[in-house]
C-alpha cells in the first residue's frame, strides 16, 4: 500500500534503528529487545537485521531484489516497509513488489539531507539512512543507531557475511559515498532532533558516539550534538 503521507504516530517515542553491520550480535539484539519491551522504545530493523529481532515494529528494505530473495520476509511480525520512486524517468517496480508481498510504501526522492516533509523520504544512499528518515517522519526525535558500522570489518560488510547473488555487498568506495550522504543528512537536523550512534568502532562519526546502555538512558544533557559525552555503563540488561 502506497502511503501518500506518513503519519507521525510515534510522536514523542524514542527509536532504535538496527542495521545489519558486522557489529550486530545476539547480545546487541538482546539489549534492543530489552528496551523495546520494558521501556517502550520503537525499533526499525534494516534488511537482514530482522532475523535478529523478528518482532520489531518495522522492517525497512529498499531493494526490490532483497524482497524477492527473502520472499517478502513474511515471517516478520511487524510492519514491512519499502520506498517507491514515482519519477517516470526511473524504472521502479516497487508497486508490483508491494502488492506481491503486502508491503507498505513511502515515496522517495533524491537529494541531500533528511526529508521532514511527511509526503516523502530521501534516498540518502542506503536503506539505513532511509530507515532513519522514516523514524523521523513517524515523529521520533530521539534515535539510537546500532549495526551502523559503515565499514568493512575483517572483510565483512554484514553480520551474516555476504549477500547471495544478485545482491551487492558494499565495499570501501560505497561506504565513503554513504558517509558523505550521512554528513549532509546530519546538517539537515533541526535542534530538537538527537541521533546517537551506539555502534562500537563505527566509521559513522558525524553523530555523537555513545555506548548503548548510556545512549538509551536518555539524559537530555548527554543528547546534544555539541559535545561527545563520557560513556558509562549503568545497568545490567539481563532480562
Amino acid at each position: 500500500m502506497l502511503h501518500p503521507r506518513i503519519t507521525a504516530d510515534w510522536e514523542g517515542k524514542p527509536c532504535i534503528v538496527m542495521a545489519s553491520g558486522p557489529s550486530l550480535t545476539p547480545e546487541v539484539a538482546r539489549k534492543v529487545r530489552f528496551v523495546r519491551w520494558l521501556e517502550g522504545w520503537k525499533v526499525i530493523v534494516v534488511n537482514d537485521a530482522y532475523k535478529m529481532l523478528p518482532r520489531a515494529d518495522i522492517l525497512y528494505a529498499c531493494d526490490e531484489r532483497w524482497w524477492d530473495l527473502h520472499q517478502g520476509a513474511k515471517e516478520f511480525e511487524g510492519e514491512r516497509w519499502s520506498s517507491h520512486n514515482a519519477s517516470p524517468r526511473v524504472k521502479d517496480e516497487k508497486i508490483v513488489c508491494a502488492e506481491r508481498f503486502g508491503l507498505n510504501l513511502v515515496l522517495a526522492e533524491d537529494g541531500e539531507g533528511f526529508s521532514f516533509n511527511q509526503s516523502f523520504i530521501r534516498y540518502g544512499g542506503s536503506s539505513g539512512g532511509q530507515a532513519i528518515n522514516l523514524a523521523l517522519l513517524k515523529g521520533c526525535r530521539r534515535i539510537v543507531l546500532v549495526g551502523f558500522d559503515q565499514r568493512l570489518v575483517s572483510g565483512k560488510s554484514h553480520f551474516f557475511g555476504s549477500h547471495p547473488e544478485p545482491l551487492h555487498d558494499m565495499q570501501d568506495d560505497d561506504f565513503r559515498g554513504s558517509l558523505l550522504d550521512f554528513k549532509y543528512a546530519a546538517q539537515s537536523l533541526p535542534a530538537d532532533v538527537s541521533i546517537v550512534n551506539a555502534t562500537p568502532g563505527s566509521a559513522l562519526t558525524i553523530f555523537p558516539m555513545m555506548e548503548f546502555d548510556e545512549a538509551t538512558r536518555w539524559d537530555d544533557r548527554l543528547h546534544r550534538h555539541r559535545a561527545e559525552p563520557e560513556c558509562r555503563a549503568h545497568r545490567d540488561c539481563t532480562a
